[in-house]
């Protein structure tokens, strides 16, 4: 490896079949590619802390190997640095997989190990959420490159996460069956690039820049990594049978045709609660980090992958 490269691993990954199984991935990548430098995280948003260090000393291809929430952590600490030449090869080993799947990561490990090498560069947008914390009431800003949404994905995603995430991406179609039979739809209200506000009762509204979440639930097919806007999907005021019926829309990509779905391109929203005393639970990239207000934007061509 001609240029300076750094792993950064998080062994909790794939429901902590990574921390379990080091001693044989690592040789398997060594065996490969060589002697590598590693970093383990070990709490959340260690990720971000350990890549801005990385990037300030000179560190040009971070190597993730973790879900969509590792990425995410790293994508933020690359741009809270300022090092925007930095390349980013992920190893797709988390729980999830979701942002993987629209990037287009190999599945293979030795495929993946090549792009360090020979991987063709591809800019990608980023998103940028502001919230305010629930435990220190103070304002929080945070960079995804996935999705961010708040309702029952949230709740769902709040579920995965106390649990052990054993059964891989399975464990979030149990935590969705886990939240139907309970979940209370919320009000809210938002806008689009300073428009009119608009106000509806929702299951679940996602702001995307990739295009699956969940463990493969496709809900915005036509989410670009690249073209400058998120999409705002807006699944409206399902009741019990809905959310069952038409969960399956889900995986095969057509929830965009689905009664009390709405879909808008945009470059900034706004969501606030229409009642303070039962927010929505907010979820980044696979974490559950709080509850509404909260306001998302999208930076352009903030970061480098090699795919």
């Amino acid at each position: 490896m001609s240029k300076k490269t750094h792993f950064i691993v998080n062994p909790n990954s794939g429901g902590g079949s990574v921390g379990k199984n080091w001693d044989q991935l690592l040789k398997r990548i060594e065996d490969t590619i060589g002697k590598i430098e590693v970093t383990f995280t070990i709490t959340k948003g260690h990720g971000s802390s350990i890549a801005f260090d990385l990037c300030e000393k000179g560190i040009e291809i971070l190597v993730i190997i973790g879900g969509d929430g590792t990425i995410s952590e790293v994508v933020d600490g690359i741009i809270r640095s300022k090092k925007s030449e930095v390349s980013i090869v992920v190893l797709n080993l988390g729980t999830g997989g979701d942002f993987s799947r629209t990037l287009g990561v190999p599945g293979d490990l030795n495929l993946a190990l090549d792009k360090i090498k020979n991987g063709k560069i591809r800019k990608t947008d980023v998103g940028l959420v502001s919230y305010n914390s629930e435990k220190s009431g103070e304002f929080i800003t945070r960079y995804f490159i996935n999705i961010v949404g708040c309702g029952m994905a949230g709740a769902v995603v709040q579920t995965v996460n106390k649990s052990s995430k054993k059964f891989g991406g399975f464990s979030y179609y149990l935590g969705s069956i886990a939240n139907i039979l309970s979940y209370k739809n919320k009000s809210i209200k938002f806008r689009l690039d300073d428009g009119e506000w608009l106000e509806r009762k929702v299951t679940s509204l996602a702001i995307c820049n990739g295009q699956y979440f969940g463990g493969g639930m496709r809900v915005s097919p036509n989410s670009e990594l690249s073209d400058g806007y998120l999409d705002a999907v807006v699944i409206g005021d399902w009741n019990l049978f809905q959310k069952v019926f038409y969960s399956k829309k889900f995986y095969n990509g057509t929830i965009s045709n689905t009664p009390k779905v709405e879909s808008y391109k945009c470059k900034k929203i706004e969501i606030l609660p229409l009642d303070p005393n039962n927010s929505a639970i907010i979820d980044c990239d696979g974490e559950d980090i709080g509850k509404i207000p909260m306001t998302v934007e999208v930076i352009t061509n903030a970061v480098t992958f090699l795919i």
